[in-house]
């Protein structure tokens, strides 16, 4: 059976009919576009990249990178309105907000706190990003959701922070647009924090370096100080270079001082010795 227009049909309302079906079919054949980059990446992220780009570079403090990175997350990620760094101890159950670019961001992360749930610390004990909205927020954890009703965010975006073996932390995005966050900002908000944990690490390995190459130089310097005051006993008391050390070494304790220490007096009276004999 085909469809044709009704007997009763007037000519105007057969072709408002047809073009109403003609409108719905052009609409659903349509090629669909995902949203363009600009409308995630303006040049407000842009500059802000740029901006925290010169923080890192600049080798700046703990507590001032992660004020750079607060305040730089919420510039480059579209509908964001306030950030936070939340910090604990692996083994503590006393975590902190360590950097802020909102007041009101201390108190939705108390908030957390105090009712021991919520997507910074689920981001920080998982090592997961999450990314909710009020709605569900309400659902997986009910004790903060209904503490933080108040507040008036709606969109929630926590992402791990590694700082080092012995914390564990969470870079904390707040919208109060109840739209959430996407995809690309959980990517861009990874970038971030990739940005901070590798600042750290370089900055803390190139100090461990520091530290062991003064180590290194120390030790040298305290190796060469022994073998001259084992030579000194091996000349005086005509032994071997082995029960010269252990001379030395039984001495140290019996001293309570250093073996190096021990060494350079060692040293010192036998070139003092020298002088006055001339």
């Amino acid at each position: 059976m085909t469809d044709r227009p009704s007997e009763h049909s007037t000519p105007n309302e057969t072709s408002e009919a047809s073009d109403f079906d003609k409108e719905i079919l052009e609409a659903l054949s349509a090629p669909t576009r995902p949203p363009s980059a600009e409308s995630y990446f303006a040049r407000d992220t842009f500059e802000a990249l740029d901006i925290f780009r010169g923080i890192l570079l600049e080798h700046s403090r703990f507590e001032t990178l992660l004020q750079g990175l607060c305040e730089q997350a919420v510039a480059a990620v579209p509908g964001a309105d306030m950030a936070g760094v939340t910090l604990l101890h692996h083994d503590s159950e006393n975590p902190a907000t360590a950097a802020c670019s909102d007041a009101r961001v201390v108190d939705v992360d108390t908030d957390q706190y105090d009712a021991d749930e919520g997507p910074c610390l689920e981001a920080a004990r998982t090592n997961r990003i999450v990314c909710v909205r009020i709605d569900e927020a309400a659902i997986r954890w009910p004790t903060f959701a209904s503490a933080a009703e108040g507040i008036g965010v709606k969109s929630y975006l926590s992402a791990p922070l590694a700082v080092d073996s012995e914390h564990a932390g969470s870079l904390n995005i707040y919208s109060f647009d109840g739209d959430g966050f996407r995809d690309v900002d959980e990517v861009l908000v990874k970038m971030f924090v990739t940005a901070v944990e590798a600042a750290v690490w370089n900055s803390r390995h190139t100090e461990e370096a520091k530290q062991e190459s003064a180590g290194l130089r120390e030790a040298m310097r305290t190796r060469a100080t022994i073998e001259q005051a084992k030579g000194i006993l091996i000349a005086v008391r005509g032994i071997s270079p082995e029960a010269a050390f252990a001379a030395l070494a039984e001495q140290s304790p019996r001293e309570n001082t250093r073996l190096a220490v021990l060494a350079a007096r060692v040293v010192d009276s036998a070139v003092e010795g020298t002088r006055q004999h001339r």
